[in-house]
C-alpha cells in the first residue's frame, strides 16, 4: 500500500514558478564622477556654493585592511535634502595615491544621488558642478555595470 500523503505537497511543488530577484528602485542611484586637483573640503564647499547643497563632513570611507597601519581611508561628505528627498555623497576616489575603484581612476572623486531621482534635474546640476571653481570636468558614469562594486559604499 503506498502513502499519498505527500501528494498534494509534491504537486504544490511542482506547480512553483520560477522567481526573479527584482531591485527596488530605492537601490537605484545616479553617479557622477568629477576631476580636480583641488581637495575634497575644497570640492565640497565648491559644491555647496555652486549647487545650493549643504554638504558636511562625515566619517571618513576606511577599506577593511589586515595591516593596522595602512592608511587606507577616503574623505567622505554628505548631505540629505529633505524637502525633495535626495540623498547627496561625495566621495575621494584617489587619496594617498590610492585609487578606490580602479575602473573609474579616470575621476578624483565620486558623486552619487540616492532617493527621489525620477524628479531630479540631472541636467542643471551638472551645469552647476560645472559652473563651480575647482572642478574641471563632470560626467556621468552608466552604473549598470559598476552597480556591484559601488552600491557598498553609498
Amino acid at each position: 500500500m503506498r502513502n499519498y500523503t505527500k501528494l498534494p505537497q509534491f504537486l504544490f511543488l511542482c506547480s512553483l514558478k520560477k522567481q526573479q530577484l527584482e531591485v527596488e528602485s530605492d537601490l537605484d542611484f545616479l553617479l557622477l564622477g568629477m576631476v580636480s586637483s583641488q581637495k575634497a573640503s575644497k570640492i565640497g564647499f565648491y559644491l555647496n556654493q555652486s549647487a545650493n547643497l549643504n554638504l558636511e563632513r562625515v566619517a571618513d570611507f576606511k577599506l577593511p585592511d589586515y595591516n593596522p597601519q595602512a592608511n587606507t581611508s577616503f574623505s567622505k561628505f554628505a548631505w540629505y535634502d529633505e524637502e525633495n528627498h535626495l540623498n547627496y555623497s561625495l566621495l575621494a576616489n584617489k587619496e594617498f595615491g590610492l585609487c578606490l575603484f580602479n575602473d573609474l581612476k579616470q575621476f578624483d572623486y565620486l558623486v552619487t544621488i540616492r532617493g527621489g531621482i525620477e524628479f531630479f534635474e540631472l541636467q542643471k546640476f551638472m551645469t552647476q558642478c560645472r559652473s563651480a571653481s575647482g572642478i574641471d570636468l563632470v560626467a556621468l558614469i552608466d552604473n549598470e555595470k559598476l552597480k556591484s562594486k559601488i552600491s557598498w559604499i553609498v
